[in-house]
């Protein structure tokens, strides 16, 4: 049996890696409990060691088909309690540094991505960029908390990407996001083109916090951040340009903004304006030949969490209008965790399941219910006992089923095919009689 999970007025929120079988490329989302307990121990994550051909493709599988049902499940009990089917508003927040201070040239792939935001996903967006007129980090920490001010909300995306040099400390254990030395040098300029990209994200990783947090990070070491939040019920994404302590390429063919911007526009394409989770982007992302030797990373920032930001084209603000919008945030959640028969669900049964679940809480009056999001499908727990009284049944049933077919072939048999005994017993006594 299997154990899947829902949360009644909640949303709940795996790194993924590359490995190298026999001169190919396998990808696949496995889970950590936060990055925090991997750099913790000062260790590469475990993910990176080999595994199996066979394993990385099963939990390939395994993880499309999880992202697969939460979609089927948000689009069905949407429906079924007339709640907005995605989020009602999503803002973008692309911070570069200046011109004069970007030696990598990123300006271009910036407006791309602007324009796919904003032109293809309606979504709301803004470019700042940072100079040394002022520190750095002080410019940095007043645009995300502007842009938390502005944007913030319980059924709101916020995504913040950042495109530009970075370093990893492993002196504070921070990413230290940098743009270029050679202008200070020549104007001798106090302030130097750096900051503490920990610091800045404080206000997205904050309890105060309702909305859904996506960062991007096109930069080097972008997955060695150390800090994780506590479990929440929204979700925290980061999407990383490259895996634990390595680098990434510069703007060109084989950025990984140029395929960010490629799999957004094919993905948009193929589900027809419909949605599509991180993973499938970060998948789509790894299968691009330009990519293979740096694949990129999906990370849950909060603990416990298994839900995936679901992107989609914003409907016309009439659409998004009409139903009821969460004005209030949830005050409490309850957890509730089916044991079922199947290892996944289909849509008729997700659809069968939402359905019920909407009807049996349809007095909102009285319970005051919001939403019911997926957490996750898990496999059930097997204990010894439970394995080895599983084998007895399995090794008894088969015994069963071999002894019937001896039995029916016996049967079937004609009688110049019977063996007979080789010797002839004669069953009376020495005298002649049956025993009595």
């Amino acid at each position: 049996m299997e154990s899947a999970s829902v949360a009644l007025a909640a949303s709940m929120n795996p790194a993924t890696s590359s490995y190298s079988v026999r001169d190919k490329i396998f990808h696949t989302d496995l889970r950590i409990t936060s990055i925090e307990e991997v750099i913790a121990k000062d260790e590469v994550p475990q993910s990176s060691q080999p595994l199996e051909a066979s394993q990385v493709l099963e939990d390939a599988a395994q993880q499309e088909r999880a992202a697969e049902m939460q979609i089927w499940w948000d689009e069905a009990i949407a429906k079924n309690m007339n709640l907005p089917d995605g989020y009602s508003k999503v803002a973008v927040l692309i911070i570069k540094w200046q011109d004069e201070l970007d030696d990598l040239k990123t300006r271009q792939e910036a407006e791309e991505l602007d324009a796919i935001f904003r032109n293809t996903f309606h979504y709301a967006c803004q470019t700042v960029e940072l100079n040394v007129k002022s520190k750095p980090q002080h410019q940095m920490n007043s645009h995300i908390s502007a842009f938390v001010n502005r944007y913030d909300g319980p059924n709101n995306l916020m995504i913040v990407y950042y495109t530009g040099h970075g370093v990893f400390r492993e002196d504070t254990k921070t990413l230290e996001i940098r743009g270029s030395t050679d202008l200070i040098q020549e104007r001798g300029i106090q302030n130097e083109a750096r900051a503490n990209w920990n610091k800045a994200e404080d206000a997205l990783i904050s309890d105060d916090i309702e909305g859904d947090v996506l960062t991007i990070l096109d930069t080097c070491y972008s997955s060695n951040i150390a800090k994780a939040g506590n479990e929440d019920t929204r979700t925290f994404e980061l999407l990383s340009a490259c895996s634990y302590d390595t680098t990434t390429a510069k703007p060109g063919p084989l950025s990984f903004t140029r395929a960010l911007i490629d799999a957004m526009k094919e993905l948009v394409k193929e589900h027809n304006g419909g949605s599509f989770t991180t993973f499938h982007l970060n998948q789509r992302i790894l299968i691009n030949p330009n990519r293979r030797d740096t694949p990129s990373q999906l990370w849950h920032r909060l603990k416990h969490h298994e839900r995936h930001i679901r992107l989609a084209p914003l409907k016309p603000r009439k659409d998004r209008e009409h139903k009821p919008s969460f004005t209030h945030p949830a005050r409490g959640y309850l957890t509730l965790r089916f044991a079922v028969r199947d290892e996944s669900l289909n849509r008729e049964q997700i659809e069968y399941l939402t359905k019920n679940l909407s009807q049996a809480f349809n007095n909102k009056a009285l319970i005051g219910l919001k939403r019911i999001d997926w957490i996750g499908l898990k496999p059930a727990r097997s204990t010894h006992f439970g394995r080895a009284a599983l084998a007895i049944i399995v090794i008894t049933q088969w015994r069963r089923f071999v002894n019937r077919k001896k039995e029916e072939r016996r049967k079937s048999q004609k009688v110049d095919a019977v063996k007979l005994p080789t010797q002839y017993s004669d069953p009376c006594d020495e005298n002649g009689s049956f025993p009595t």
